[in-house]
């Protein structure tokens, strides 16, 4: 399983503060989490991407947004807007 902790608009959108999801991928986790999280997709995912205002970070250790980046079980990913301004 891989939790996707959401933080900002993703958060507020989705009325939740994380999502647990079986995904072998970034990718796979984007669908799962668009299907768990409707009011996200197509907002923040959609097919499979995330949208170009967003990021995550697996594991606390790499920012992508690459779908091809694999995930393992216990991976954690934090998804992180830039939406909200500065």
């Amino acid at each position: 399983m891989i939790t996707i902790e959401l933080f900002g608009v993703p958060r507020m959108r989705a009325e939740r503060d994380s999502v647990v999801v079986e995904a072998d991928s970034l990718g796979e986790a984007f669908r799962a989490l668009g299907v768990a999280c409707p009011a996200l997709d197509p907002t923040v995912v959609q097919e499979g991407r995330l949208r170009s205002h967003y990021l995550v970070a697996v594991n606390g250790r790499q920012l992508t947004a690459d779908p091809a980046t694999p995930l393992r079980e216990g991976d954690v990913v934090v998804l992180l807007s830039a939406e909200a301004g500065g």
